[in-house]
């Protein structure tokens, strides 16, 4: 477990520097370490605590469970203003994945896109509420995968005054059942995160739960994303994400070779006519795809 918890926190390093060494001359400059002892050293005791008890809960072991990788985000802060419209498009591709299904039936990410537009509106008091429509395209063939409605609350803002920003998203989901075992789920995705200068620090600790039988009455499973980013120029960053599927509570331990583990380094365009967020993944055991392509493209609307 020690050494998970270490090997996790070394390659996150390791990602950081690694992206820093192949970025422009004017990056060259840039030391990761003490940035990222500057940023810890900043923060209140009982937050650091938190976070770092997070970012150890999303190194540990975790059981692998067939999901549709339609959407590979960390959430954060944005949230749309009330009666405010916005529109993403998710688009993410496996050149090299995991070839063997884990139930009968199922398709696999490997040498698959998933597409899947995402409509959001404003609901005032902090929530918005959205609307994703899944697909997949297979052997050059588009197919319908399903559809999900999610609500997003973000009480704590630091624009507000806060300290850090956080809150909670909830989804439903309806998939068919050669992506998913089960058909009906739900998710409550916690959001937890802070701006140190030109630095983001997020953690989405996940709770899965099917809904469909016989899986419903199992307990849920827990999984995390967590995002380290660092503004490189006005509208640009770079940073790291980390992902974590699932372990089911209550089930005792489970070996590291059977986990789904991936790490991306991510580049983040906030202006422009075209808003995106691209990234390049690695799965980190055998049970992960190996090379994972992933962008979010922010379409603008009248």
């Amino acid at each position: 477990m020690q050494s998970h918890l270490f090997g996790g926190f070394a390659v996150g390093r390791g990602m950081i520097e690694s992206w820093i060494s192949l970025a422009p001359v004017g990056l060259a400059h840039l030391k990761p370490e003490p940035l990222l002892n500057s940023c810890i050293m900043q923060m209140p005791v009982r937050l650091t605590l938190k976070i770092l008890l997070m970012a150890f809960l999303g190194l540990l072991p975790l059981a692998s469970w067939a999901v549709l990788q339609d959407e590979i985000q960390v959430y954060d802060d944005e949230i749309n203003s009330k009666g405010q419209t916005s529109l993403e498009l998710h688009v993410n591709n496996t050149p090299r994945g995991v070839q063997t299904p884990s139930y009968p039936g199922e398709v696999m990410n490997n040498s698959n896109t998933r597409i899947t537009p995402e409509f959001a509106y404003g609901l005032g008091h902090d929530l918005e509420a959205g609307f994703y429509v899944n697909s997949v395209v297979n052997n050059s063939t588009w197919n319908y995968a399903g559809a999900k409605v999610r609500l997003k609350w973000l009480p704590y803002q630091e624009e507000k005054g806060d300290p850090v920003f956080g809150g909670l998203n909830i989804e439903l989901s309806n998939t068919l059942p050669q992506y998913e075992p089960s058909r009906y789920n739900s998710e409550a995705r916690f959001i937890i995160g802070k701006h140190f200068d030109e630095w983001l620090l997020v953690v989405n600790p996940i709770f899965d739960q099917p809904l469909s039988q016989p899986y419903v009455h199992q307990t849920p499973y827990f999984n995390t994303a967590a995002r380290l980013s660092r503004e490189v120029a006005p509208e640009w960053a770079v940073g790291v994400e980390f992902y974590s599927n699932y372990n089911q509570l209550g089930t005792g331990p489970v070996s590291w070779p059977g986990t789904q583990q991936l790490g991306f380094l991510t580049v983040y365009c906030d202006g422009g006519p075209l808003p995106f967020q691209a990234g390049i993944g690695k799965g980190f055991t055998n049970s992960s795809d190996s090379l994972t392509l992933k962008a979010i493209f922010s379409i603008p609307l009248p």
